[in-house]
Formats: structure tokens, sequence, C-alpha cells
């Protein structure tokens, strides 16, 4: 499996990888000592991955938010902010902002400190999730939950910059419980290769489901439409995401075709360049769709009312389609969970 680098880079992706997994290790293990793990005052839940990319991570953390709304806790959303501009939200700041108003996020490389600034000032919160966290250890936390995609090829990865792991498959003992996302079914091979380095099969299977389309055209407010929408369209896709496939599979088990994808890193910042492209490849098809994710950055550029074509934005849900209420039992103990002395 190639890694992040382009194939010319190759030859260098063994040695890189191999110091790569040295300092990773060097790491871990001063963190399982215990050194440097501080607290803040109210219980952690991380929702993180093994890989660079995305696993769906901030829709499960949307789930786990929502749900615990539902119980009477209040939770906030704390993340490191990528790809951002000075004074600028991050994308996934901006999306968790209008996907849940109610839900306060605090985004900021130094969790921590801006963590310990901001739960003072916020009595009422009793629980932070903290959205891709595994790999940040500095912050302690009451559950460690890891994400593996069903559609990714993590078991058979490399560490980077020869494959996309960000941490050694061992490092899967680590955590508390590992759900599986974007899966069709629970899968038993899946299930036991993640037994072999977790200690435990998956303790949930969720997927990922549009629950509607939000359609961009004219001046006015969005339509929010069936998913049906899109069956016999032909469609350009601008996807900033880690794992832009599986959103092009998702078009095209709802009947379209995917025509044109612009390719684009995760995390893209748009600028008028990659629109002014986007733009010329709308001839021939009947939408341009782009993640929620995607759309909180482009919008400053993109006009719907002139723009050639609708724009339109899948509305994603996670359906946890096994192991629900394993998985809240956990996340409730977690919240419930004596507090460690900050």
């Amino acid at each position: 499996m190639s890694g992040p680098l382009p194939g010319l880079l190759a030859p260098l992706t063994g040695p890189a990888s191999w110091l790569y997994g040295l300092a990773v290790a060097a790491r871990n293990a001063r963190f399982d000592r215990g050194r440097g793990v501080e607290s803040v005052d109210v219980p952690v839940i991380s929702v993180g991955n093994i890989t660079a990319g995305g696993a769906g991570k901030s829709p499960m953390v949307g789930w786990i938010a929502t749900w615990l709304i539902a119980e009477g806790s209040v939770p906030i959303v704390a993340l490191r902010g990528y790809g951002t501009s000075p004074g600028e939200p991050s994308d996934e700041h901006q999306e968790h902002l209008e996907r849940r108003p109610d839900i306060g996020v605090v985004a900021d490389p130094d969790r921590v400190e801006a963590l310990r600034a901001f739960l003072p000032r916020h009595p009422a919160v009793d629980c932070v999730i903290l959205d891709d966290g595994f790999q940040h250890r500095r912050l302690h936390r009451d559950l460690d939950l890891v994400l593996v995609d069903a559609t990714r090829s993590t078991l058979d990865d490399r560490l980077l910059p020869r494959g996309y792991l960000r941490e050694p498959l061992a490092s899967l003992a680590r955590a508390d419980a590992v759900v599986v996302t974007r899966a069709a079914a629970v899968d038993g091979q899946l299930a036991e290769r993640i037994e072999r380095y977790h200690g435990r099969p998956p303790i949930a299977w969720s997927r990922h489901v549009w629950t509607r389309l939000a359609l961009l055209e004219g001046d006015g407010e969005p339509e929010y439409v069936e998913v049906e929408w899109l069956r016999g369209k032909r469609l350009l896709t601008l996807l900033g995401v880690g794992n832009p496939q599986s959103i092009i599979d998702q078009l095209e088990q709802a009947g379209a075709t995917v025509s044109v994808n612009i390719p684009a890193r995760d995390h893209q910042r748009y600028e008028p360049a990659i629109v002014t492209v986007a733009r010329g490849l709308c001839d021939g098809v009947e939408a341009l769709v782009m993640t929620a994710k995607d759309w909180v950055k482009a919008r400053r550029l993109i006009d719907p009312g002139s723009w050639p074509v609708p724009i339109v934005v899948p509305w994603l849900e996670i359906d946890v389609f096994e192991g629900g209420e394993a998985l809240k039992d956990l996340v409730r103990g977690a919240v419930r969970s004596p507090r460690p002395e900050a």
C-alpha cells in the first residue's frame, strides 16, 4: 500500500517510516508511564483513529454529543483545528457549529490549556468530547474510542510516510473500545483481525447515512431534497476529505454517475484558482457535490445564484446498527466516572 508521498519519493519512505516508528514508540512510552499527562475538571471522551485521513470522527462525535444531550448532559467538543487561516475557524470547527449550534466548540492546538480557560467560564458543561484525540495523549481521557473504517485496508497498512498509519496496529490495545465505521454489515473476519490487535472485537458497527441533500441554487435558502434526487444525475465532485472514494461510492450507490472528480487534499484550503477550475468543468454535468466540511470553506468563493449548476451538500448522519447500547453504556460510564486530580 502506498503512502501519501508521490511515487517519486517511494525509495525514501522505508527509512523515513522506520525513523517515524522510533519517534512514535518513544513518545508513547513516555505517555504510557504517565509522564506529561494532564487532566481537566470534567470527564473526557476521545474519538480518534490510527490512520491519516477520515474515518468518520466528526460524525461520530456528533452522534455521541446528540445522545448525551438527550440524556441531560451538557457536552462540548474540543479539537485542534486543522487547515485554518488566522482568525478563521477550521472546517471541522465550523461544521460542528452549524450542525449543532447548541454545542460549544473549543478549537486550539493546546487543548489542555484551552479547556482550562474555557471550563471555569461555563460551569454547566459536564463533559468534553475530543475530536481526533487518540494521538493527543497529553490530555487525560476517561474513554478512548478508536474508529476503524471498513472501506480502507487499515489492518494491512504501514506507518507514515510509507503508508497511512499514524501509529503501529499494536496501539489499538491502548483503546478502550473500537468502533467500525462505513460498514455495510458486521464482518466476522474484520472483527477477528481487530481483536488480534485490540484484544477484543469491536464494540459497535456503524454506517454513514445521507438523510437528505441540501440543494443550493439561486439566491434563496437551501432546498432540502431526498437522496433519490441523485438518481440518474451526472456529477462533478470536489471532496477535500481523507477518504473521497467512500463518498464517490455512496453517490454511485444512489444511482448517480461521477463524471469528473477534482483532486483535493484533506482539509483543502479553497482559493479562487480551484473554484475557477470547478466552474470550467461544469459543462456536461448536472450538479457539483461537496461535503459540508468543504462547503463551509468554499462558500465565500462560490455564489450559488450565479453558479452554472446546483451545488449539492449531503446531510450526513451516523447509524450505529450493531452494538449501540453497549457503546452508550461505555459513554455513560465515562461521564459518571470519578475525576482524577487535575
